[in-house]
């Protein structure tokens, strides 16, 4: 299906890349032709993926990354040359009811799924924008969210918070992003 779309001398990062749907969507942006960047924590789903995406004649680079450590993040993102797509997937949840929830549990979560996630975002977006012909070109920056970005559910509260707060950070990115044509 996305062989229909041509994402040749782009460039796409995906976070949390190693499984689920990081690994999917790192695969299928390869698949349409992108140079494709995969970040994970764990270097064996980073070989695997990398495996996956040579079979299909895609190219791809991967970095152990845990994104919750901006510095490291930073390290990164200074040896790629060009960003085109960013796929900000890195998250996680852990089930607690709300008179329970570990504050442990509730940081860990947090600055994962809303501090991370915008850390990444600002990071890669600075560096969009200073492509040569942004706006011509356009980008794109997509947030993995989930149902519960619009919803509640009982025992996800934490995880609820999370994703309500990247759906906030994706609409007010999306207004003042729209002048360099990145979606």
């Amino acid at each position: 299906m996305l062989k229909k779309i041509n994402l040749k001398n782009k460039t796409a990062l995906v976070t949390g890349a190693g499984k689920g749907l990081g690994r999917a969507c790192a695969i299928a942006l390869a698949e349409a032709g992108a140079k494709v960047i995969i970040i994970s924590r764990t270097q064996s789903d980073l070989n695997k993926v990398n495996k996956i995406i040579k079979k299909t004649k895609g190219s791809s680079q991967a970095f152990v990354c845990d994104i919750t450590q901006l510095d490291e993040f930073k390290k990164v993102l200074k040896k790629i040359n060009r960003l085109d797509v960013l796929v900000n997937n890195a998250g996680n949840t852990s089930p607690e009811h709300f008179t329970k929830v570990k504050q442990e549990n509730m940081e860990y979560l947090t600055n994962l799924n809303m501090k991370a996630a915008f850390n990444v975002a600002q990071l890669c977006s600075q560096k969009m924008v200073k492509t040569k012909n942004r706006k011509k070109i356009g980008g794109s920056i997509i947030h993995m969210s989930s149902q519960l970005g619009k919803v509640g559910c009982e025992g996800r509260n934490v995880y609820n918070m999370n994703k309500f707060g990247v759906e906030g950070l994706a609409r007010g990115m999306a207004i003042e992003l729209a002048e360099y044509n990145i979606r």
